[in-house]
Parts: C-alpha cells; structure tokens; sequence
C-alpha cells in the first residue's frame, strides 16, 4: 500500500530542493505526487506544515547519513577529512541543488519563523557533532573550532552550488586541516 504522506512529503522535497520552497506551488505537488488537494491538507493543514516536515525529514536524512560516513573513520584528522569528503561526493551529484536548510533560511528570513528556525537548529546540530568529535582532542577550543569548520562546509556548499565549483569541499579542507592541526 502507498503511503500517500509519504508521497507528498518526498514529491515535495524533490520540488522544493529544485525549485525553492515559494516558487514551487501547492498544485504542482499535488499534481506530480498524484494526490488529491484533500489528501495533502489532511495531512498538512498548510504549506508551512509540509515544509517543515520536509526539512525535518531532511535533517534526519543528511545528519544520519553524514554521520554514519564520519563514524566509519579512525582518529580525529580522518574524521574530519571525511566531513569534506562526505560533502565532495554530494557536490558531484547530479541533483545537488545546494543546501535545503541555507535555501529555506534566505527565502523566511525572520528568526521567529518556524522555517528559519529549523534550519537553524539543522545547522546547529551539525556544529554539537562536530564538536563533539573534537572535545577530547581540541577541549575548550571546540567549540569554536566547530563552529569555524561548519563556516567552511557551508562556504563550500555556497561555492559549490553559486559558482558551480565541484571541488569547493576539498580546498575547504584545506583550511580546516590547517585550523585542526594548529597548536592550541
């Protein structure tokens, strides 16, 4: 049995990572997902509602599976090479269409709204686990050396997505490898 929340939620992610969350209308979900407008609003009474089931879906997805690819590496330097290896291999897909949580945060802008706000809250969570893989090397330092490194991921997915730079994840390593190494 198809799980038409299901539909809707992925249709809609597909058509918001390629086209923005308001250039892509309610109809064309509907109408690519196969699903009657009724259907969608018993399941989301609004287009806010599905958005933010779409990003919280999202983050699950990408934090899961960029965490999996990190945990899989030994010692501290090859976990965070494997951050940027990680967004390598995603900048080089062909349905890379940058970062769904930055794309949401620039089109509802105000902090109160619960869009930005989840997005916000993806992005921190991506900086608590990277700081949770320098707290033992790194100690009072992590913290913002975690911050610094997720400045340089999402330089890199702005790179890669504006300037269609594929190889914007390694340089950035560069630099991370530099701020990683340095004596505290």
């Amino acid at each position: 049995m198809v799980d038409k929340r299901e539909v809707l939620v992925q249709t809609a992610m597909r058509l918001f990572a390629q086209g923005g969350y308001t250039g892509i209308g309610i109809d064309r979900i509907i109408a690519e997902a196969g699903i009657a407008k009724m259907t969608l609003y018993k399941y989301f009474p609004s287009k806010q509602d599905l958005i933010l089931e779409v990003l919280t879906q999202r983050d699950v997805f990408f934090r899961t599976s960029l965490m999996n690819y990190v945990d899989q590496q030994e010692g501290l330097a090859q976990q965070i090479l494997a951050l940027f290896t990680w967004h390598d291999q995603w900048f080089k897909r062909k349905d890379f269409n940058g970062c769904m949580f930055i794309n949401a945060a620039a089109e509802f802008h105000e902090r109160k709204n619960p869009i930005h706000q989840i997005s916000a809250l993806h992005k921190k969570l991506i900086i608590d686990y990277i700081e949770s893989l320098l707290k033992e090397t790194h100690g009072a330092r992590s913290a913002k050396l975690a911050s610094q490194i997720n400045i340089l991921l999402d330089g890199a997915i702005d790179a890669a997505h504006l300037s269609g730079n594929p190889d914007a994840a390694m340089q950035a390593w560069e630099v991370a490898q530099y701020l990683v190494e340095r004596p505290a």
